[in-house]
């Protein structure tokens, strides 16, 4: 049967090669709908038909292949994946996969068979692949069967993987400078031979005063490959410890037959194909880890290890990247970092993307992708998915006098009308990006192998955050996510108006003062254990949204009063925790907006001696998220000797707001730090 394929799909491997499931495909039809020649399905809902595929379908010849994923409708519980926070960090890489995989070997077994019978007529191209970080398949099949699969009881919907080029990175090229020794003198120059960026972010007092570099550390590179021979990388190239080379035996059982440096889900996929004929993912690699043997260092973190994950060559669609993140979290990544993001235009599947993020951080993984190259283009619209993922670290640009790339996707984002996360509700949205990094005229390793050249965009700064966070997690390996998160937030260069913003996020990376905060082991962090209210009531969440996350908040509602001084009043009392032996201060960090301009807000803490509270600090607070510190504190009789109880009052006024409906709080982060 001759076919032709619509569009590219470049993400492919075969049924012999896949990584989830347990038990090799059997060749029977399923007993509850399966398509045949001789009993088609039902045609699906065009509800379950998405992503242009429609128009597609009625497009295509009856023979076409065209690329799909097929999204499952049983989804790991989002409140099972998060219990892996309770876990240890080095537990929880195992303990996701052990929910994920069986998920998915169970729900995807029909399907699958489904798929291998029709590979034999030609309905299926040669490669199908299975996901297990979320539950989806992807295959080139013919309409007739994508209509077929969708109308399956299992089965969520069936999207079209449209194939994207280069507009799939936020970058722009300038000219190649020469090859050789010492090139790359262009762009913004550095300090000697150390790139402007590495070098404004503190990176090199991290090498000498701290001797961190990044050792141990294995950053995954999302991109369009890596030229792995370069002098700058060749050192820093990650070598899989279960992987015989050349002996075309998969000897770690990871389902990737060779794969010593990483893998190439680019076309059919190969472990030979992960050579960059592109630029833009040796460049970035350059900016993770490049050593400067060669003339130039390029690179934050010039001792981690660069694991290759190939998924684009000239076209590729949503499918390959999803792959190559599962691949890092299956095979060992600490970070992954990612300088690409498709468009709110090309319509991403952006649940899926979300699902698929934080189950790489509920795994124990440092996630980074950058926020995009549209600038304030779309309003709400700018960020790119998954850039625009609460959780996500996103990485703006700005060069190296500290000033915002124009280009550079401004926030705030919305899930308001995301479904089933329907969250973040604009106004004021989710300030994004999350923190900024040099990313205009960045030099870096260049795919001739052998010299550098200047790229500029947020793709530039995705990397220098991540090198950055490679310099944190050496520092201190047990960091999850959401702690690196904090840490550059809390140490970032405050810019442009003050505090955090749609621009620059909560400012440029300081790379040698979050190096030291992940140091610091003289702190301690008080456990938070309740949230109760003396004035106002709850709307929802509960205290473990009050943990630095940015996927859930607290929000209360203030009590409409009666008094001329005082007539709308939310007083939200937060409850902690500590062990600390002999307190002698307490540090205090707010996070919180409101649905009202402006807003009175004083931090009070208990008084054990009288039990009552006492004002420690005052802030104005409005719509716009406001982070605010309060420290040095003196920590006597407001920690209960007996338990170590400490009582902070989030206490909001609004002497001009009269609605019996009255005003809401919203609350993200409220952390308190006991000295000795």
């Amino acid at each position: 049967m001759q076919t032709r394929t619509i569009g590219v799909l470049a993400t492919t491997l075969s049924l012999g090669a896949m990584m989830c499931l347990e038990a090799p495909l059997g060749a029977s039809t399923s007993s509850s709908g399966a398509a045949s020649e001789s009993t088609p399905a039902a045609p699906a809902s065009d509800d379950k038909l998405r992503g242009g595929l429609v128009e597609i379908l009625a497009q295509a010849g009856p023979d076409d292949l065209i690329p799909v994923i097929i999204v499952m409708r049983v989804q790991a519980d989002r409140e099972e994946v998060a219990r892996s926070r309770e876990l240890p960090k080095s537990e929880r890489r195992d303990y996701i996969r052990g929910l994920l995989k069986p998920l998915a070997e169970r729900s995807q077994r029909e399907l699958l068979d489904l798929l291998q019978l029709a590979q034999s007529d030609g309905r299926v191209g040669e490669h199908v692949h299975s996901l297990w970080l979320v539950n989806a398949v992807g295959a080139q099949v013919t309409a007739e069967l994508a209509q077929s699969i969708a109308a399956r009881e299992e089965v969520a919907y069936v999207e079209y993987d449209q194939p994207l080029g280069p507009e799939v990175f936020p970058v722009q090229f300038p000219d190649q400078l020469p090859a050789g020794p010492g090139a790359g003198g262009g762009g913004q120059g550095g300090d000697g031979n150390i790139e402007c960026g590495v070098n404004l972010m503190g990176a090199p007092q991290v090498w000498n005063d701290l001797g961190i570099t990044g050792e141990g550390v294995v950053v995954g590179v999302i991109d369009t490959g890596c030229c792995i021979t370069h002098p700058d990388l060749v050192n820093q190239i990650w070598t899989n410890p279960g992987e015989i080379p050349g002996n075309n035996i998969d000897d770690d059982g990871n389902g990737f037959i060779d794969d010593i440096h990483g893998w190439s889900f680019d076309n059919n996929g190969s472990n030979n194909n992960i050579s960059d004929s592109f630029g833009h993912g040796t460049h970035v690699s350059g900016t993770v880890g490049g050593d400067g043997t060669n003339g130039t260092t390029t690179g934050m973190a010039p001792d981690c290890r660069i694991m290759t994950i190939k998924f684009w060559n000239s076209f590729s669609g949503q499918l390959s990247v999803w792959n190559g993140m599962q691949y890092g979290v299956d095979n060992g990544a600490d970070v992954l970092t990612a300088s690409l993001g498709w468009p709110h235009s090309q319509n991403p599947d952006r649940p899926m993307w979300r699902q698929l993020s934080e189950n790489a951080m509920a795994a124990g993984l440092v996630v980074v992708y950058a926020a995009g190259n549209e600038g304030s283009c779309c309003g709400v619209d700018s960020v790119r998915t998954p850039g625009d993922v609460p959780d996500m670290i996103t990485a703006g640009a700005t060069d190296c006098n500290d000033v915002i790339a124009g280009f550079s996707s401004r926030g705030p984002v919305t899930w308001q009308n995301i479904p089933p996360y329907n969250d973040w509700p604009f106004p004021p949205g989710k300030l994004k990006p999350t923190v900024s990094a040099p990313g205009v005229d960045t030099i870096s390793t260049s795919n001739n192998c052998s010299g550098y050249f200047a790229l500029s965009g947020t793709s530039m700064a995705t990397p220098h955050v991540s090198g950055a966070v490679a310099l944190i997690l050496e520092a201190n390996p047990d960091l999850d996510h959401w702690e690196v998160k904090q840490i550059l937030k809390d140490t970032a260069i405050d810019l442009g108006v003050g505090g955090p913003d749609n621009s620059y996020g909560a400012g440029r990376v300081d790379v040698y003062e979050a190096v030291l905060a992940a140091l610091d082991t003289g702190s301690n962090v008080a456990d938070l254990v309740d949230v109760t209210f003396l004035r106002g009531t709850l709307v929802s969440g509960g205290v473990d949204d009050l943990v630095e996350s940015d996927d859930a908040v607290v929000v209360g509602r203030s009590q409409f009063g009666f008094s001329a001084q005082d007539p709308n009043l939310l007083d939200m009392v937060v409850g902690a925790d500590t062990n600390v032996s002999a307190p002698v201060t307490i540090d205090l960090t707010v996070e919180a907006r409101l649905n009202n301009p402006n807003g009175n807000v004083r931090l009070r803490l208990r008084n054990w001696s009288t039990n009552l509270f006492q004002t420690v600090h005052q802030y104005v607070l409005g719509t716009t998220e406001v982070v605010e510190a309060a420290s040095g504190i003196s920590a006597t009789n407001r920690v209960r000797a007996s338990d170590g109880r400490i009582d902070l009052s989030f206490r909001v006024g609004m002497l001009a707001t009269f609605s019996v409906q009255g005003f809401r709080s919203f609350a993200d982060q409220v952390e308190m730090v006991v000295e000795e």
